[in-house]
């Protein structure tokens, strides 16, 4: 049976964003090919045809949340979003409750941590692409001072957003998303 053209790489982009989800809600370990691959709707032995282990589709998913990160910042500033808002959005409770949905870094970060150096190197690129992106949030700054400043911002959103999302009191939850949008907004 002979497939349209395209065929083969649409497929490989839908086990990307499928294993992108599942990773992001339960991490590298928490998830397996065939969890993925029955979520994408293929069967385990097609995932050979696109990957050669799971490690080189946890360096494609590290890439492309990490682009998809940065889409979704380029987008918010784009349509007039400022960087308060885009602080708002991540430390909000609709953030902290679909991991599945959003930003690689507070989900990923432990689990890149002790992935290869490919999935590392993936996770820096992406990583260095929003710093530099978030710097220029701050055009009065010189580059030095506007990037130590993205740095900061996206250590402290994601350590509360972590921590929100690591605790069962809902009242703490809470308690810290708005300590971490307070702290976020001294900041700016």
């Amino acid at each position: 049976m002979r497939y349209a053209k395209g065929h083969k790489e649409k497929t490989r982009q839908r086990i990307i964003e499928t294993a992108a989800a599942n990773f992001r809600e339960r991490g590298f370990e928490g998830e397996g090919i065939a969890s993925v691959m029955h979520d994408a709707g293929l069967t385990n032995g097609a995932f050979f045809n696109h990957f050669a282990s799971k490690e080189d589709l946890a360096r494609e998913v590290v890439a492309f949340a990490m682009a998809e990160r940065l889409d979704f910042l380029n987008e918010r500033i784009a349509t007039g979003g400022n960087t308060q808002a885009y602080i708002d959005s991540y430390l909000s409770t609709k953030h902290r409750d679909n991991p599945q949905q959003g930003c690689p870094i507070s989900t990923l970060v432990g689990d890149v941590a002790r992935r290869s150096e490919p999935v590392r190197e993936a996770f820096a690129e992406g990583m260095e692409t929003l710093v530099a992106r978030l710097s220029r949030q701050w055009p009065g700054l010189e580059e030095g001072p506007a990037r130590e400043r993205a740095i900061a911002l996206y250590a402290l959103i994601n350590g509360a957003l972590q921590m929100a999302r690591a605790t069962k009191d809902g009242a703490l939850s809470e308690e810290i998303l708005a300590a971490g949008r307070r702290a976020a907004s001294a900041l700016l």
